[in-house]
């Protein structure tokens, strides 16, 4: 029997070399990787935590609306905002309310409460803008009753007009704030609860500038629906948001007062 014996071909020394590089960079990654992921994980939550945690600490903390004692129950309230039906009183029915799955795009999960918008009085103007320079927001659309804020800012219907008496409400969608972008409706209004007492916003409707002056920022909670209230007496403009910021825990509020241009 005959053997035949065939001898390995010298290896190339500046493949090998680079081999053993990469061999040695793919080793050193792997040991790495776990402290990477810890690295890329930290990040995030700081980024995201970081904004909330802020705002809590200092905006959040002296701008929440102290609870006023009521002489009148609870449950009368909540029947009359539409929160509980008065049909079974001891098995009450709730009728609406904010779920964790709710679509915050959407006017009517803002609130806890069933009061389908409302028109006071006819007009023919659906649309008209918005400018806060301060925001370096500029014409944002603003839709007179309508549910969609991701195309547009939106007018609760049954408020006032733009220079009537009572109160213009307007609702804007808001995100974390390193996200802000004045031209985008998702996140129009993230910066909403750092203007200050002064700041000025412009309203231009039906072909008539309108200036109101930011006098007072506060929170309430999701079933404190008394911001859509109508006072005769003043004009004004509220605003409102999501807060904190990112978030959909309170209802941020700007209130404005109509001035003289």
């Amino acid at each position: 029997m005959t053997y035949l014996y065939l001898k390995q071909p010298p290896a190339d020394p500046a493949h090998l070399y680079r081999h053993l590089q990469w061999f040695s960079a793919w080793s050193r990654f792997k040991a790495l990787f776990p402290t990477i992921m810890i690295v890329v994980g930290a990040s995030l939550i700081i980024a995201v935590g970081y904004p909330i945690i802020s705002y809590e600490l200092t905006i959040g903390q002296r701008s929440r609306r102290q609870t006023i004692l009521k002489p009148v129950p609870d449950t009368s309230l909540a029947e009359n905002k539409g929160i509980l039906s008065p049909i079974n009183p001891q098995n009450p029915q709730v009728l609406a309310q904010t779920s964790t799955d709710a679509d915050f795009t959407k006017v009517t999960a803002w609130f806890n409460f069933s009061k389908p918008q409302t028109f006071l009085s006819p007009s023919n103007i659906t649309h008209y803008t918005v400018s806060i320079p301060r925001l370096r927001i500029k014409d944002a659309l603003v839709t007179v009753g309508g549910d969609d804020l991701s195309r547009s800012l939106i007018q609760y219907g049954g408020t006032a007009n733009p220079g009537e008496f009572g109160s213009t409400v307007i609702f804007g969608h808001s995100i974390l704030p390193q996200f802000y972008n004045p031209q985008s409706y998702r996140s129009i209004f993230s910066l909403l609860p750092t203007l200050r007492s002064g700041d000025e916003i412009l309203v231009n409707f039906d072909g008539i500038l309108y200036k109101y002056v930011v006098y007072d920022y506060f929170e309430v909670s999701p079933d404190e629906i008394d911001i859509l209230e109508q006072r005769y007496n003043r004009k004004e403009l509220t605003l409102v948001t999501c807060v904190p910021p990112g978030t959909y825990l309170r209802r941020g509020i700007i209130k404005a007062k109509l001035v003289e241009m």
